[in-house]
């Protein structure tokens, strides 16, 4: 049976009051997760077992739909990262905390639904300048009347716009404090009822978050130049990143549990926190809010010095507002992690963008454009133009990569043959194949490769070299936890960078392929290359997952190659842990804090500070002794578990791996190119859900500035309403593009849908009250469409 994991990286825009219209996607992107992963457990996937509780009545729709396409493929589908901005921000911390731990969202619904109200968000109003107010009411009306009667013919929107009217005039209407606590009410309304240490990442996996966030203060960033010597300049964009890890059976390395919540409700307060309506998020604030919530912050240091770069006598100073003033669609952060992720079968990658309100060209028509006024020109300035960047670029470097990915992959099958030729002299045909007799044949092949690469080697040991001491530089500069990091960081790379080029310089062959000391070095340090080894290894996993072409060899045993790729991952993982700060002890960090001391000032000696720092990096590394233990596992373990065909090419990539990194390393420069898979981009929003989409639909929250669902509760439940239809439609063509072309007859496919939407009405019809109307009328309207299955829903 083939396997694919659909593997999704997610963007989700800001958009103000269309937060509420990220929620209902972010609820169906759970379901389909949840209901994969839970169809394989119960089915003898390669997920973990667990004792999971029964499905709801879409997440049994999704099965279902799953399970039509278990004849082609069996699919797994993984969220490997979130980004977001403002209201993305937002849903995407929520989001990933419930994928991390397997909790739900339906906390999160109630409060948007109930508390994303102008009258709840508002502050208070007393004394006498809310009774002065009240005396232009007659004012507000007529305006109300005149100029925005055709948005807000509603009564209770026209009576909520009225009072926010009356509300503090040149001070942000909303209450940062009140925002805080609903959001730390509803993360742990998310833990009620969660007793088990469940999770929805698979085994060995990682999923990644990205919040943006703008520091108002800024902090000074050093560029250096030729003259002058460098150049200082206020860097306001924070990337803010947290992450799980599922390492090993019923444990989760996670920055998403409840000991996390405080960090990450003051990154949702601070990315939503809209200029002008809200007053700028502090650390201040989320100290009274806690302390009111009588709430500790366990991470709370750690959480200022590593994300924020704030230490204590700078904390009160620093405020941070709306993450989309600097980054409104922020896509290279995902791009960047998701080229370098790995999967645990044939993987189908897709990113998808969230963008309620896309941009239609048609909607201007040929009407003249019109100069802006002194207060339209200040808003879009502010506003409409940083949220509306173009993502062109971004998209376009996906492209290029995706073109590099395919000319690499051909690259390699070209080289191939050749190389197999020559690694084939090197392995013995007549004896079994130890770990010793392996790792002889791959020392011998990588100098085969570098002694044949002639003059070209230079190029390679060069980059190797550089890319290792900027690797130095970060950790010994993470061990420490001194003020200036930039600067001291730079003064280590350039320490590091002088040794290594003096290393090559006074090498005798010129080249530094045998000089013993780049060789001990390499050796000792260059984690990265045992990375992009054991990655190509999985590449080459990867291919066996197809039936062979020739009779004679056996059909492939996927839970065997399941198996043997999450060992390999297992070691990817430890080796990547070897550049993380955590993996040292106190030694370590103060042989690094006497170095960048020395360098810091200029002082830094060969013998007193640079030598005995790479020794204890190699000690403490450990790299020799895994080389023993990968070679082992590619002899012995993968030999248990592979015919003996595919073993014998396995340990022909393994052992020639420095011919392929000759080639591919100095194109790359990073460790990326395992899977050479192509990174496609889909969207989700009301123009693109086509299955239900009727001419003239818009969003109840574009209104007003896109405030409008907060001035309405109907308008909020028709947003997540379709916010769910819209996304359930999307990810259900998502799922079948994984699968292939034509996987599912259109008569399933139309049954498929029409579950799913059914199921979706009769989860909400109970629950949202204030549009019995909508629900109705799209129930109506999902049976016209559909009427072979209208009774679908009810069998889920």
């Amino acid at each position: 049976m083939k396997e694919i994991e659909l593997r999704l990286a997610l963007v989700l825009y800001g958009g103000v009051s269309l937060a509420i219209y990220m929620h209902g996607v972010s609820r169906e992107v759970l379901n389909l997760v949840r209901a994969s992963s839970y169809r394989l457990d119960r089915n003898g996937g390669t997920a973990e077992p667990i004792d999971a509780p029964e499905l709801q009545p879409v997440q049994g729709a999704y099965q279902n739909l799953l399970d039509l396409l278990s004849g082609v493929a069996d699919i797994r589908v993984v969220v490997d990262a979130i980004a977001g901005a403002s209201a993305g921000g937002v849903n995407g911390i929520m989001l990933a905390r419930a994928i991390a731990h397997d909790l739900p969202l339906e906390s999160h619904s109630e409060m948007w639904l109930e508390n994303a109200d102008v009258t709840r968000l508002s502050r208070p109003q007393t004394g006498l300048s809310r009774y002065l107010k009240l005396s232009i009411s007659p004012v507000l009306d007529q305006l109300i009347s005149a100029r925005l009667d055709k948005q807000i013919k509603n009564d209770e929107t026209r009576d909520k716009l009225r009072q926010f009217m009356q509300a503090r005039w040149f001070s942000p209407p909303f209450s940062g404090e009140r925002f805080i606590g609903w959001m730390l009410d509803a993360c742990r309304k998310m833990e009620t009822g969660n007793h088990a240490e469940r999770t929805l990442i698979p085994r060995g996996q990682t999923l990644d978050l990205f919040v943006t966030i703008t520091d108002y203060n800024g902090v000074k960033r050093r560029i250096l130049l030729d003259d002058p010597a460098f150049v200082e300049e206020w860097d306001h964009r924070r990337i803010l990143k947290f992450h799980a890890v599922h390492r090993t059976k019923g444990h989760v390395d996670s920055q998403f549990d409840a000991d996390n919540i405080p960090e990450l409700v003051f990154t949702a307060r601070a990315t939503s926190s809209f200029p002008g309506a809200f007053p700028p998020a502090t650390v201040a604030e989320m100290d009274r809010a806690l302390a009111r919530h009588d709430l500790d912050w366990p991470e709370r240091d750690t959480f200022l010095s590593r994300e924020l770069c704030l230490t204590p006598d700078r904390t009160a100073q620093h405020c941070f507002v709306d993450g989309s003033v600097v980054m409104n669609k922020p896509f290279a952060p995902v791009i960047e992690v998701i080229e370098e992720r790995p999967a645990a079968r044939e993987v189908a990658r897709r990113l998808i963008y969230v963008d309620p309100t896309p941009v239609d060209f048609s909607e201007g028509g040929d009407k003249p454009m019109e100069l802006p006024g002194f207060f339209r020109v200040i808003l879009a300035s502010l506003a409409h133009i940083p949220r509306n960047e173009p993502i062109g670029d971004d998209l376009k470097e996906l492209e290029q990569n995706n073109r590099r990915s395919r000319w690499l992959s051909q690259l390699i099958d070209a080289t191939g043959p050749v190389v197999e030729q020559a690694v084939s002299r090197l392995l013995p045909t007549w004896r079994a194949i130890t770990a010793d007799i392996l790792s002889k044949c791959r020392r011998d092949a990588t100098n085969t490769a570098f002694e044949q690469a002639g003059f070209a080697f230079l190029n390679y040991q060069s980059l190797k070299l550089h890319a290792l001491a900027e690797r130095l530089a970060g950790l010994t500069n993470r061990l420490t936890a001194e003020v200036d990091l930039q600067a001291r960081e730079e003064a280590a790379l350039s320490v590091f960078s002088n040794h290594f080029n003096r290393l090559a310089t006074e090498s005798k062959d010129g080249l530094g392929r045998t000089d013993p000391h780049i060789v001990s070095l390499l050796r000792g340090l260059d984690v990265d290359y045992r990375i992009r080894r054991l990655r190509f290894a999985i590449r080459k996993l990867n291919g066996f997952y197809q039936p062979g072409s020739a009779s004679s060899l056996p059909p492939p045993d996927a839970g065997a190659l399941d198996h043997l790729k999450g060992l390999l991952y297992e070691q990817i993982d430890h080796l990547g842990w070897r550049w993380t700060e955590t993996f040292f002890g106190g030694k370590s960090k103060e042989v690094c804090e006497a170095f960048l001391a020395a360098s810091a000032a200029g002082q830094c000696d060969l013998e007193t500070h640079v030598e005995p720092l790479l020794s204890n990096l190699t000690k403490m590394m450990g790299l020799v002794d895994l080389d023993r233990l990968h070679d082992e596992l590619f002899a012995e373990t993968a030999r248990d578990l592979l015919d003996k065909d595919r073993h014998m090419s396995l340990l022909r990539s393994y052992v020639g791996f420095g011919f392929y990194d000759l080639i591919t390393f100095p194109v790359l420069q990073r460790n990326d190119f395992s899977e050479v898979t192509e990174i496609l981009v889909d969207r989700i929003s009301p123009k693109d859900a086509a299955s239900l989409y009727t001419e003239g639909f818009e969003l109840k929250g574009k209104a007003l500035n896109s405030f409008g669902a907060f001035f309405n509760r109907s308008w909020r439940e028709h947003d997540y309403l379709w916010g769910r239809l819209n996304a359930a439609d999307r990810l259900v063509s998502i799922v079948l593009s994984a699968a292939g072309e034509g996987a599912l007859p259109q008569l399933k496919v139309n049954q498929a849908r029409a579950q799913i939407f059914l199921a979706i009405l009769q989860e909400e019809r109970e629950k949202l009250k204030a549009i019995p109307e909508e629900i109705e009328r799209v129930d109506e309207l999902v049976r016209s469409i559909y009427p072979d299955f209208a009774h679908v829903a009810e069998e889920v």
